[in-house]
């Protein structure tokens, strides 16, 4: 399974930024499991599959073509590209930026795995800078 972690730069238009942290191979699954360990709503993932309305893509629903570019800004306006019922629903769960920062404070002794290597120390540094930028943060899950 592969994810990319990216922030909702802007809510309106809902925008996924271009930056975003690849977790793949073994070492990016522990992170990411490291991460929700602290708190089952810190970093919640959804199947990219599940990002585009019924309307936008007949294959959303059964799992189909919709592949998310890595690195790429993503505009869901409405026009070109529209939000799944479930994926509205999905970004309206998605903790606070402020409190995101507060649960990672509060468990900071429980980093240990988040902070294992420079690479890790890395991805935690990006997304913590968009919590304090007031970005929420999602895992987009690859099929």
């Amino acid at each position: 399974m592969h994810y990319t972690v990216v922030p909702i730069i802007q809510d309106e238009p809902l925008t996924l930024g271009a930056e975003h942290l690849p977790l793949d191979g073994s070492e990016g699954e522990r992170w990411k499991k490291a991460i929700q360990s602290l708190h089952p709503r810190l970093l919640p993932s959804l199947k990219e599959n599940a990002l585009l309305s019924e309307e936008d893509s007949e294959f959303c629903v059964a799992g189909g073509i919709f592949d998310y570019e890595r690195g790429r800004e993503l505009v869901f306006d409405g026009t070109e590209l529209r939000l799944s019922h479930c994926a509205e629903n999905f970004f309206d769960f998605l903790m606070a930026p402020v409190d995101c920062l507060h649960v990672l404070a509060e468990r900071q002794e429980q980093c240990a795995e988040i902070e294992s290597s420079a690479d890790n120390r890395a991805r935690l540094a990006v997304l913590t800078a968009w919590w304090e930028q007031g970005y929420r943060v999602l895992m987009l899950q690859h099929q």
